[in-house]
């Protein structure tokens, strides 16, 4: 069996290395850093892809409304240059030997290693190691070790932090994808080991300063360094004596903080932070042992292919240290902190997709990622009222302050099931948490007015006596404008039931707080009525004849797609064959839809429609998005189509690994991530939440022999352990309340610590 807990390259690419760099990616959701070579490439090599949460620039786009923004490629502060005899070392094919590059899960370090040969003939053995703390979010650290093989080489090496960088701009349309970007940074300050930029492509950019602490030991004693400091440079530099099979060794540490960490000057932060004299050991065992107590939680076991447990561990680490915990303005974009496409724009993915890995392992984190939403709500109530909406109308694509940043005629104004899925994904955190604190405080509000902006996008028709939600754009994104989107309508009635029933329980658990909620937001009683009004008459487009929940109102009536023609590549659709604005005409769905509101809303179908549903869109999804894939490996799992499931399963969890998608290149696609984790736990372990309870109904796929994972729930932890004959469920850590479960058909409850319970599966 090997090592689950790593992901290796164990062969040098030179034409691949852009691609894996994502893939090697190390973050701790304040700062995430692509597994770039450190040693100086020249070039595009010398980029980097180095991203901070809430740091953006102008962007080159025009946005619906305001500036567009773009996430910034901050300092490559792991830049290195090496000289062996007056060579440069560099990466090249042919000039390497014994190369490895292993992306260390359990412990989130990032490591390189490889035999230089020189054109003297020279050989020196390379190590290279980095880490971004988990502790301490303003620190990272790199070790670098030299091992000349032969002789007694003169050796420089000069560790640096280099600010003359632009963006990559990644577009995976051209035949050239990585080339050099826009620049956003502008020194400002220069001083002993610490640089200060500022992003000068907003007037009111952010400021970011860095340090530097390196030092080199060799046979037992430390060589001194110069400091040499350039324009948009700061550099410590070392030169001695290599001696066959002793080695040298580099340490560094990067301290960095930014205008938006506080009052205190961002320089100032850094020297106090470098004043601790931190010590490289400390902070990488300190950074082990929070990722070992992320692991306890997080952790999914699978008894079955080596490759699958590695896969699933990948998908669950990238999530982790996305996730920017430590700070309620921030949320997760659509490629994490891994590259540029999207420009770090935060869409529906991270509600439906992201958000439940987090309310069932780490609830913390999910409401610090839900809080973004409520700082924004200001701005979702303007954007409505400029719309001629009431309530909040979120974006489609959000900037930190909340504004539509999505593209002139890209379809932001249709794309309104947004504003459903937060209210849905605040639904869920309630029922798994039972946090009513956060209900009162944030919740509540952006129920209400969510329920109040569909209140006034419903339209009531005289003549057919109900109501439609005309002219938007649900998951297919291949609809492009349609009316009465299934999705849209359900999720609208579901968000208007979730403001009914947290107004009730606000009202019951905290009247004083809701008294002054109600008269912030000058709530009338008579709200109520209308949504009720609006649940119980919206258009659901079902036939009745086959049983057949309808995309939309006319997606029976559109021209069969031809999907081999369409598609005879792994490419999307409109990026090898139609244009759009053709898909109109057709029966196609880009990424599922139908099947994505079944898995949902599991309690409000039954098995047989889901079926129908599943067998009907199927051979009609097209799958040009990496959201597209989990949905259908959960409904699959849940059916017992065990199969199809698994299949669902591979592409999802190997997407990035594999660049199915043809675009890793552009940063990694953290929505599939979380749909990997649903499919494992949603579809295989077949959970939910149902009614404030946790459901559980188990459908092992035929490779695994067993599962295992564990969930928080209203304050417990379980552990779950799936086999093909039993589910074994443990309380690890008790609530103080007794915790009810639906396990299968059996309703089972939990008081004590180290409470067991084994139930048979029955399984299809």
């Amino acid at each position: 069996m090997g090592n689950t807990w790593v992901y290796e390259e164990k062969t040098f690419r030179a034409d691949q290395q852009k691609e894996l760099d994502a893939v090697f990616s190390l973050g701790n959701g304040y700062v995430g850093c692509r597994g770039f070579s450190e040693e100086e490439q020249g070039g595009l090599g010398r980029l980097g892809g180095i991203y901070m949460a809430g740091v953006f620039g102008r962007g080159k786009l025009k946005a619906w409304e305001g500036m567009h923004r773009e996430l910034v490629n901050t300092p490559n502060c792991f830049s290195v240059k090496i000289r062996i005899n007056g060579e440069p070392m560099l990466l090249r094919t042919g000039r390497i030997s014994d190369y490895s590059r292993t992306l260390n899960m359990r412990e989130g370090t990032l490591e390189r290693s490889f035999t230089w040969n020189g054109l003297n003939g020279q050989k020196v053995r390379f190590r290279f190691e980095r880490f971004v703390s988990m502790d301490d979010l303003h620190v990272s650290g790199q070790r670098i070790e030299v091992s000349p093989v032969n002789g007694n080489p003169d050796i420089e090496i000069a560790a640096s932090i280099d600010a003359d960088v632009t963006n990559l701009f990644v577009d995976t349309l051209l035949d050239r994808p990585v080339h050099p970007g826009l620049r956003h940074l502008k020194t400002v300050g220069v001083k002993s080991q610490i640089i200060e930029v500022k992003i000068e492509s907003l007037p009111d950019g952010v400021i970011i300063a860095e340090g530097q602490e390196v030092s080199l030991k060799h046979r037992g004693s430390q060589i001194r360094g110069t400091d040499t400091n350039g324009e948009s440079l700061i550099s410590r530099s070392f030169k001695y004596k290599g001696i066959k099979g002793e080695t040298a060794v580099l340490t560094k540490l990067i301290h960095v903080f930014t205008s938006r960490d506080g009052e205190i000057p961002p320089s100032k932060q850094v020297e106090k932070s470098m004043a601790r004299k931190l010590e490289y050991s400390d902070l990488l065992n300190s950074h082990k042992s929070v990722w070992s107590g992320k692991w306890h939680s997080a952790d999914i076991e699978i008894d079955g292919s080596d490759n699958d447990q590695r896969a699933m561990r990948f998908n669950i680490f990238q999530l982790i240290q996305a996730c920017p915990s430590h700070d309620h303005r921030l949320s997760i974009g659509a490629r994490g902190l891994t590259g540029e496409m999207h420009e770090g724009g935060i869409f529906w993915d991270t509600e439906i997709f992201k958000l439940p890995f987090f309310t069932l392992t780490d609830p913390a984190a999910a409401a610090s990622l839900l809080r973004f939403r409520h700082g924004i709500l200001p701005e979702a109530r303007r954007h409505a009222k400029a719309l001629w909406f009431q309530g909040a109308m979120y974006a489609w694509k959000s900037g930190l302050d909340g504004a539509e940043e999505t593209e002139v005629g890209v379809g932001a104004y249709y794309a309104i099931h947004i504003i459903s899925d937060i209210s849905y994904a605040i639904r869920q955190y309630w029922e798994g948490t039972g946090d009513s604190d956060f209900m009162h405080k944030y919740g509540t509000e952006i129920l209400i007015e969510t329920a109040r902006f569909w209140k006034s996008r419903a339209h009531y028709d005289p003549i057919r006596r109900n109501y439609s939600i005309l002219a938007v754009r649900g998951p297919n994104e291949y609809g492009v404008i349609v009316n009465n989107n299934l999705y849209t309508n359900m999720m609208a009635a579901e968000n208007l039931r979730y403001a009914i029933d947290a107004i009730g329980q606000m009202k019951k658990e905290n009247p004083k707080a809701w008294s002054s909620l109600s008269q912030k937001i000058k709530f009338n009683a008579g709200e109520i009525t209308e949504w009720k009004k609006i649940i119980g008459r919206i258009v659901i487009c079902h036939d009745a004849k086959t049983d057949l929940y309808l995309e939309d109102d006319m997606y029976l009536h559109r021209v069969p797609f031809d999907m081999k023609r369409g598609k005879p590549t792994g490419k999307r659709v409109i990026d090898s064959t139609l244009p759009y604005e053709a898909m109109a005409m057709y029966q196609i769905t880009k990424q599922s839809d139908v099947v994505c509101l079944m898995n949902l809303l599991p309690w409000k179908f039954t098995e047989k429609q889901r079926r129908i549903a599943y067998d009907y869109y199927e051979p009609r999804t097209a799958h040009d998005s990496s959201l597209s894939y989990s949905p259908h490996g959960v409904i699959t799992a849940r059916l017992g189509l065990l199969d199809d499931a698994y299949r669902y399963f591979k592409e999802s969890a190997y997407l990035d690994i594999t660049d199915l998608q043809l675009n890793t290149i552009s940063g990694l696609h953290f929505a599939n991530f979380g749909g990997t984790w649903q499919i494992a736990v949603m579809g295989f372990g077949g959970v939910h939440l149902e009614n404030g309870r946790l459901v559980i109904s188990p459908n092992l796929p035929k490779a695994w022999k067993k599962m295992s994972f564990r969930l928080a729930c209203k304050g417990a932890l379980l552990r779950i352990c799936i086999s093909k004959k039993s589910t074994e469920v443990t309380l690890e850590k008790s609530n103080g309340r007794p915790l009810e479960l639906l396990v299968g058909k059996e309703l089972l409850q939990f008081r004590l610590n180290g409470d067991v319970k084994t139930l048979k599966n029955n399984r299809k």
